[in-house]
């Protein structure tokens, strides 16, 4: 099966997703996922503010709106999917970070856990249909 991000493309995949108060937060969250085993290429950052979504991915995650270097929006115009923008909206228009990580390597409610760890705010696992949330394969090296 074609994959175009890290759900595959006929069938999507489950995903877990926390919003956190503050970049500090949300900082010490990806320390913890990448620290538990969770690769980079399975986690994505979304905020309002994009230079701190590019602050917070640094080389460690995929940012949907990432434009230098290979890594860039896969398809110009793309939004965020439907249920990350419904489960989050309010959040993420607050100010807060959004992070969400493909349960591609990690089952989902051990990264609900890490989760719940790093102290987020609204822990959910939902099962997304395919969507440009994460680096594709093909971008997948060291970040």
């Amino acid at each position: 099966m074609a994959t175009s991000s890290y759900l595959p493309d006929v069938a999507g995949g489950m995903v877990v997703a926390c919003a956190f108060a503050d970049e500090a937060a949300a900082s010490a969250a990806l320390d913890l996922l990448r620290a538990s085993g969770v690769r980079s290429q399975d986690i994505s950052v979304v905020a309002r503010d994009g230079a701190l979504a590019e602050r917070l991915a640094g080389d460690r995650a995929w940012t949907p709106s990432r434009r230098n270097g290979l890594l860039r929006r896969l398809l110009p115009g793309s939004r965020l999917p439907t249920d990350l923008r419904r489960r989050y909206r309010d959040a993420i228009g607050a100010g807060k970070v959004v992070v969400i990580v493909a349960a591609d390597g990690q089952p989902p409610d051990t990264v609900a856990a890490l989760f719940a760890q790093a102290q987020g705010e609204r822990v959910e696992q939902w099962w997304q249909s395919p969507a440009d949330l994460f680096a594709p394969p093909e971008l997948a090296g060291p970040f």
